[in-house]
Parts: C-alpha cells; sequence; structure tokens
C-alpha cells in the first residue's frame, strides 16, 4: 500500500470543523426523526458517536502526521465499524448514510493511486450490511447504495481538487523559494567573479609593467651606467650609449601610452615575434655583451597571445642576464621543427645559480604560459650559466 509521506492539506481546523459538521449533521436529522426502541440505545447512540467524531478528528490528525500503513488500516478499520453500528441503531432514520462519506474524502488525502478507492468500497459494503442487519432485507439495504456511491464520488473529487490546489500552491512557494536561493546564490557568484576579475586584472596590469616598462628602466639605467663607466676615456662613445637611454627612454613612455591604450582596446597591433626579438637585442645591447637570435626550421607567425607569452619571456630572461648574470654571451632559439610546438631557449654564460628563486618576472612568465598552455624548464647552477627553455603549442 501506497502512502503519502506528508498531507498535502494541512490537518487543521478547517478539516476538523467539516468533519465534525457533517456528523452533527447526520446526528440531528437522525434524533429529530427517530424514536429509540429504549434508553440504552439513545446512550449507545450518542457515546459511538461521540467516539466516531474524536477518533475522526483527534485520530485522523495523528495518523496524518504520521501515515503508516498499520496506522492506516486501524484508522479505517475502526471508523467505519462504529459506522457501521451508528447506522445499524438509528434503523435508516434521517440522513445516516453522511457518517460514513467524509472516510472517502480522507482516503484521498492519505492513499494514493487505486487504493484511495478501497476504503470507498469498503464503506458501501458496511453502510449495505448494517442496513440489512436492521431490516433484514438486501433490496433495501442495495437500494440506497446508488445515492451513497453518488455521494461518495462527489465528496472524492471535490477532495482531488482541493488537493490539486493545494499542491500547486506547495509548487509555487517551493519555486519562489527556489528562485530566491538561486538569486541569492547569484549575486554571491557576481560578487566572487568581480573580486576574481579585479584579481587577474591587477595581476594583468603588474606584469605589464614589470615586463615592459621594467624592462625599458632596467636597460636605461645600465647604458646610463656604462656611459658613466667609460666617459673619462672614451666620450664618444659613452655619448652614444647616453643618447640610446634617451631614445629608449622615448620608448618607455610609448611602452606606458600602448599599455594605456591596450586597456581601452582589445586589439594590438605589433611587429613579427622574430622582429620584436631582434629589436630586444638591438635596443639592450652593450659592448661587453655579446647577443644572437638563431631561428631553426621554417619560421611561422603565432597569434597574438603567444608571441606576447614569447616576446615576454625573451624580455625577462634578457633583463635578468643583464641586471644579475655577469655574463659575456646571451643567445636565443626559436625553434620551428616541431609542427605542433614552438620551442624558445634562451641561455647566458653568466655566473648561474644554486638555487631558483622565483622572483615576479618568472612568476609572471609562468602565469602566461599557463593562458597559452605552455611549460618552461630553468637549468642552471653556480658558474655554469642560466638556461630557460620554453614549449608552447603552435
Amino acid at each position: 500500500m501506497e502512502t503519502i509521506n506528508r498531507p498535502v492539506i494541512q490537518t487543521g481546523s478547517s478539516i476538523n470543523l467539516a468533519f465534525a459538521i457533517v456528523v452533527m449533521a447526520s446526528y440531528l436529522s437522525i434524533f429529530s426523526s427517530f424514536e429509540p426502541e429504549s434508553i440504552q440505545v439513545l446512550i449507545w447512540l450518542t457515546l459511538i458517536g461521540i467516539a466516531y467524531l474524536s477518533v475522526g478528528v483527534y485520530g485522523f490528525s495523528f495518523v496524518s502526521r504520521q501515515p503508516t500503513n498499520a496506522l492506516i488500516v486501524s484508522y479505517f478499520l475502526a471508523q467505519m465499524m462504529l459506522g457501521g453500528i451508528i447506522v445499524y441503531l438509528s434503523r435508516g432514520h434521517g440522513l445516516t448514510m453522511l457518517i460514513l462519506l467524509p472516510l472517502s474524502g480522507q482516503s484521498v488525502l492519505l492513499l494514493r493511486n487505486l487504493w484511495m478507492y478501497v476504503p470507498t468500497i469498503l464503506s458501501a459494503a458496511v453502510y449495505a450490511f448494517a442496513i440489512n442487519t436492521y431490516a433484514h432485507n438486501w433490496q433495501t439495504a442495495l437500494s440506497n447504495l446508488p445515492i451513497y456511491i453518488a455521494g461518495v464520488f462527489f465528496v472524492m473529487i471535490f477532495t482531488q481538487v482541493a488537493v490539486g490546489e493545494e499542491q500547486a500552491r506547495h509548487e509555487v512557494n517551493r519555486l519562489i523559494g527556489d528562485l530566491e536561493a538561486a538569486n541569492t546564490r547569484l549575486r554571491e557568484f557576481a560578487t566572487q567573479i568581480e573580486d576574481l576579475t579585479i584579481i587577474k586584472e591587477r595581476n594583468r596590469l603588474a606584469r605589464e609593467i614589470h615586463d615592459g616598462l621594467g624592462h625599458y628602466l632596467t636597460t636605461i639605467h645600465m647604458q646610463i651606467q656604462a656611459s658613466l663607466a667609460i666617459i673619462g676615456k672614451d666620450p664618444q662613445t659613452a655619448q652614444t650609449m647616453l643618447e640610446k637611454a634617451q631614445m629608449l627612454s622615448q620608448e618607455a613612455l610609448q611602452e606606458v601610452r600602448r599599455s594605456v591604450n591596450t586597456l581601452r582596446s582589445s586589439t594590438e597591433e605589433s611587429l613579427p615575434l622574430k622582429n620584436r626579438i631582434e629589436r630586444l637585442l638591438e635596443d639592450g645591447s652593450i659592448t661587453d655583451l655579446k647577443t644572437t637570435l638563431t631561428i631553426r626550421g621554417n619560421y611561422r607567425e603565432l597569434d597574438s597571445k603567444k608571441s606576447v607569452t614569447l616576446f615576454r619571456a625573451a624580455q625577462e630572461a634578457f633583463s635578468n642576464t643583464r641586471k644579475h648574470a655577469a655574463a659575456k654571451q646571451f643567445s636565443i632559439l626559436l625553434d620551428f621543427m616541431d609542427s605542433e610546438f614552438v620551442n624558445m631557449t634562451l641561455n647566458d654564460d653568466g655566473v648561474g645559480a644554486e638555487t631558483i628563486e622565483g622572483g615576479f618576472g618568472l612568476i609572471g612568465v609562468q602565469e602566461r604560459l599557463n593562458l597559452v598552455n605552455g611549460t618552461c624548464e630553468i637549468f642552471t647552477s653556480k658558474g655554469e650559466g642560466f638556461t630557460l627553455h620554453i614549449s608552447i603549442p603552435g
């Protein structure tokens, strides 16, 4: 037997009141036309009516809160027995058929599918049996069934309509609650996305400043430092270095303007990768550092994002070499031999390092590589120079 886990219609005062009204209306009609054979019959009829009403109100409320199969069966059997006795004792006077009608409505609330018709059929059988018991005439008993069955189906249909409306109201309230909860989560997600976007943009700006403006300022500093070192011995060369530093300061200003324009627009025109690297090595060259660019295989241009990633990596490695490596040679190898990947190897013959400390520049390089599914490897040891190997799809 299938039971409802939770009554759809709340078993509150309205349902209890309806049950009580039907029972009392039936008893009023009985007492108005019935003359009992003895006072004992009247007392029994009254006591059983009180029991039937009490079980119908309090018993149904209890069963509806804990709708187990055993409780439901016990409830309907008890009520049918009490209702049948009432019909028998009233001897067909008044509207006795009203006594059993509420059980059909309650079966709709407690049972599902075809099971809800079982109490209805049993109540009709009990009603007919009670009439036959005092009348000793099945024809009389069966003649009253059509009216009783019509009333039963009216009660069941009306109850099912009420149940459907209550279910729809509960569903609407549930959907409203779900919608409010979803809107709350969306607002929380929107706030989180906004915060993450701000953090991501800050990191991107930090990389741009470090990789762009930081590179130019480092180069300018190295040019000025070199010119000051030789200005007494070779004024002409020092003058050339200072002029290059001045030119680089102008380019640094253009780099700042370019970065600002990048914030306003998603597109950026740039030179091919090899030309940008050549220009990087040329602008950053000083007297005691030899730079070389080697291209292996058939050169192919990459999309803007990957091209910028490789260029910023070369820019960072070149800047670190000039600042820390005390190197005499710096080389860049662009390898296009693999049709699916582009490999770039950056190498210097400087002092190297025993441990690799990930400064902001190298962190920025790794972050850019992660965005294009690239990888990098670092090879260095004390006195053996520094090598950065990068591979990206392309």
